[in-house]
């Protein structure tokens, strides 16, 4: 009785893919399904119906990552920034930057070993970011976002993106007995 107590306790804290009903429609019935509600509940309704079923999916994968229980494949590539803050100011590092190897390791080392009374090296200024140059940056971002937003909005709209479309095969089933690049049979 215990056993079986435990593992509906082990059962219950596992989290799971969400899965919806609409991904089980064929592409004719999906087209269907998708003009029909969308004309009776109006594009915002709708909207939100969609976006609330995509943030749930995701919510569900990001679960399962966490918990261990799906892999990220290997991220290649180099992961260093291009930029290091250092007393709410931006700096360019790295050689792509045009800073030299010295410099970068040294805002590195600082980063590691920072204290409140820290100082800029005069031979890092020539590196800072003005202010000027993050605000375009900012601005450039946010007109980005809002750009993205307004193309997802229509692909909902026009039934071209939903919980059908959001694809999981970069992430890999972990297997205990299986190696990083086996999947699961």
């Amino acid at each position: 009785m215990e056993a079986e107590t435990n593992s509906a306790i082990e059962h219950h804290k596992k989290p799971t893919l969400a899965h919806f009903s609409i991904e089980d429609l064929s592409p004719t019935d999906w087209q269907a399904e998708h003009e029909r509600m969308r004309a009776a509940l109006g594009d915002e309704a709708y909207l939100t119906l969609r976006r609330s079923e995509l943030k749930e999916k995701m919510d569900s994968i990001i679960e399962l990552i966490n918990a261990g229980q799906w892999q990220l494949p290997p991220v290649t590539g180099s992961q260093q920034p291009d930029r290091i803050g250092v007393a709410n100011r931006e700096f360019r590092v790295g050689v792509s930057q045009g800073v030299p190897e010295e410099v970068t390791e040294a805002m590195f080392a600082m980063l590691d070993d920072l204290h409140e009374d820290y100082e800029i090296p005069e031979e890092w200024l020539e590196f800072e970011v003005s202010e000027e140059e993050l605000d375009r940056e900012e601005r450039q971002t946010y007109m980005d976002w809002v750009q993205r937003e307004e193309e997802q909005r229509l692909k909902v709209l026009n039934g071209k993106l939903s919980v059908r479309d959001i694809g999981i095969e970069c992430l890999l089933p972990e297997k205990q007995e299986a190696g990083m690049g086996e999947t699961r049979e």
